[in-house]
């Protein structure tokens, strides 16, 4: 594992094609110099190429597991502040030294941005709103969760879980030091919402959330929430191994209006 100087922002794809390249490019703008580690599974060879070009750090994951591409990027990184980025997320501008600021507070481990959506909807409103608390299960992916190097080896590293993997972390990273909120706004898509209707995602969401604190298999849980998803390479749930590190130290129709630009 890299222990080198900056923030390193870590993206996982699949399947997001041009999306993946625009989402490099505007965290590129938010945070400026830093280092930028793509992990994707079935993206195309243009799109590799288009992201090589840029000069991205770029692996092939081996199959589509957010937990486990997350902790690939990590592994392969080296900033010693790692900021993990969802493709349909966008950060506020100047993230980067917000990121850098945040954990040079004593105590501080890591923290995530406030969101907002794309588009508006009473459900999403509601969401970006209860997105202020600090509880560490409300610390989510797509609000940009990121971390000191130090701390996310201390607290384990992503598990290789397909759901969920920002919840089981963020309370790991708690029993290391302090979360913090930034009152900044991530912008991220409402595709899902908009895709499935608000309140029945809304709903799904909670179901999902419920069950997975109750201990059921988050490998169960992605089937019901991306039923498309293939299969993955192994049923073998990651909660339930006392001896499960992660791989950090491995190396390798309701109407939705658009949100108005501020």
């Amino acid at each position: 594992m890299g222990t080198g100087e900056g923030i390193a922002v870590i993206i996982p794809s699949w399947q997001e094609g041009a999306r993946l390249l625009d989402a490099l490019r505007a965290a590129r703008e938010a945070v400026g110099n830093g280092e930028f580690v793509i992990v994707a599974f079935d993206e195309s060879q243009d799109i590799r190429e288009a992201a090589r070009a840029e000069g991205v750090t770029w692996l092939d994951a081996p199959e589509a597991n957010r937990g486990l591409q997350l902790a690939m990027g990590a592994a392969r990184a080296r900033g010693n502040i790692l900021a993990f980025l969802h493709a349909d997320t966008r950060l506020p501008a100047h993230a980067g030294p917000l990121m850098e600021r945040a954990v040079t507070v004593d105590g501080v481990a890591g923290g995530a941005f406030r969101l907002r959506f794309d588009r508006t909807h009473p459900v999403l409103d509601g969401l970006a709103w209860m997105s202020r608390m600090t509880v560490p299960s409300a610390f989510l992916g797509d609000q940009c969760l990121f971390c000191t190097r130090a701390a996310y080896v201390a607290a384990g590293g992503f598990r290789p879980q397909p759901l969920f993997e920002d919840v089981d972390l963020a309370r790991r990273l708690a029993r290391v030091g302090r979360l913090v909120r930034l009152r900044q706004a991530v912008t991220t898509s409402a595709r899902r919402f908009v895709d499935r209707g608000p309140i029945r995602q809304l709903a799904t969401n909670a179901l999902l959330l419920a069950a997975y604190h109750a201990g059921v298999d988050p490998l169960r849980l992605r089937a019901i929430y991306q039923p498309t998803a293939p299969a993955a390479a192994t049923t073998d749930h990651p909660r339930h191994r006392q001896d499960q590190r992660g791989i950090a130290d491995r190396r390798p129709g309701i109407h939705v209006g658009r949100r108005s630009e501020a």
